[in-house]
């Protein structure tokens, strides 16, 4: 991991955190989404107000990742509407720091709360054209269990649900 802290999100947190999402999303949709969609996205689902409230929210979970004091990446995640699974919202990593392990650290400490959580499955989405997330997911021993059109921000896009069991995470292939 080289040096990577990870710790629980802060209020503090929040302009660093819209900073890594607009880097991300550029970055892993560029060619996927259109522009004006990632623009649409950052304003609506990253605007600073809303990323505060769900910082906040009780019902979430946010880590970051720092690396010498700066703030290279995050990971937030909840409870599902199904038994015992959190819906896993997302991981970003500032696209300078790809490749060196904070992605996985980040995963690993969303999979640790939800053991302590007694949650025994994670979901989540992921666009089925973002190669980045979906090897990076696969390596993690999560599989695609359904696959969706859905019109985020009114672009059609192909959807992957990735699930997997929390314990069998460790055992990657």
């Amino acid at each position: 991991m080289g040096g990577v802290t990870i710790r629980e999100a802060t209020f503090a947190d929040v302009e660093d955190i819209l900073r890594i999402a607009e880097q991300g999303w550029n970055e892993a949709y560029s060619g996927i989404l259109s522009q004006e969609t990632i623009d649409t996205a950052m304003t609506e689902r990253y605007g600073a107000d809303n990323t505060r409230e769900i910082v906040e929210r009780e019902d979430a979970e946010h880590f970051v990742a720092e690396r010498n004091g700066e703030i290279i990446g995050y990971v937030s995640g909840r409870p599902s509407n199904k038994k015992n699974v959190a819906n896993l919202g997302a991981i970003y990593v500032d696209p300078n720091h790809w490749g060196k392990g904070t992605g996985t650290a980040l995963l690993e400490t969303f999979e640790d709360y939800c053991r302590r959580e007694d949650y025994a499955r994670i979901r989540f989405r992921v666009l089925s054209e973002n190669d980045v997330g979906t090897s990076f997911y696969r390596k993690h021993g999560y599989n695609v269990i359904d696959e969706q059109e859905t019109k985020p921000f009114d672009e059609l896009v192909r959807e992957c649900i990735y699930s997997g069991p929390i314990s069998d995470n460790t055992d990657c292939t």
